[in-house]
């Protein structure tokens, strides 16, 4: 059976509208702790230092940098969860490819890296743009990067990259090698894995994932 992109944003897109959301706004809390308790350190310099102590100036100084770091982090955050919203306005709009990857990485960052998994991602040559729903695409690639994760062990490296296959279609290539998850059912796949693979083909009139086990 084959769904529509819009069948499946409208069964799928609230729980992943919904899971990035609290991702982020954990994102958020943790700058905002990391800038309270450096608020807090000031306080006591200045406190010190209207008693009379001389105020370390090379320490405030790196408590003003962390902040200031922090601010930096939050900024580009809510600026993700901006594009992310605003994903939806457009049934069909003009995508950059490396872009869009780059906006969903960001937005499960925390979940990947929580998992110890590292993400490189190799762009095009070239601008490779495609049409669509940038929401549906960021929930495919979402699906994907997901399904690929839970299957691999702590130390793993996900290698994604963007690129014309043979066929000069347009698409997402995620490969990664060794480790595997310890519950990952290698005979499932009846061959010895000792790679894992998965594409996303796309272009304007349809977007197909296809998932491919072993080499």
């Amino acid at each position: 059976m084959k769904y529509t992109a819009q069948e499946i944003t409208d069964q799928c897109g609230p729980a992943y509208f919904g899971r990035m959301g609290a991702a982020i706004s954990h994102d958020i809390k943790n700058c905002l702790a990391i800038m309270n308790e450096n608020a807090g350190l000031m306080s006591d310099h200045l406190m010190m230092a209207q008693k009379g102590v001389p105020l370390d100036t090379e320490r405030f100084s790196g408590i003003v940098q962390r902040i200031e770091k922090q601010i930096g982090r939050a900024d580009g955050i809510v600026k993700s969860l901006n594009t992310f919203s605003h994903s939806m306005d457009k049934p069909e709009q003009q995508i950059d490819l490396d872009e869009a990857l780059e906006l969903a990485l960001g937005l499960g960052a925390k979940i990947i890296a929580n998992k110890g998994i590292k993400v490189d991602h190799t762009q095009a040559s070239g601008k490779l743009y495609v049409n669509g729903s940038l929401f549906f695409l960021l929930f495919l690639i979402w699906a994907i990067l997901e399904n690929v994760t839970e299957n691999l062990a702590s130390g793993a490296v996900l290698n994604i990259s963007s690129k014309e296959d043979e066929n000069n279609q347009i698409c997402l290539s995620f490969q990664c090698e060794q480790p595997f998850a310890s519950n990952f059912d290698q005979q499932a796949n009846s061959q010895a894995l000792d790679l894992f693979q998965a594409k996303i083909v796309l272009d304007d009139q349809y977007t197909k994932a296809e998932l491919v086990f072993g080499k």
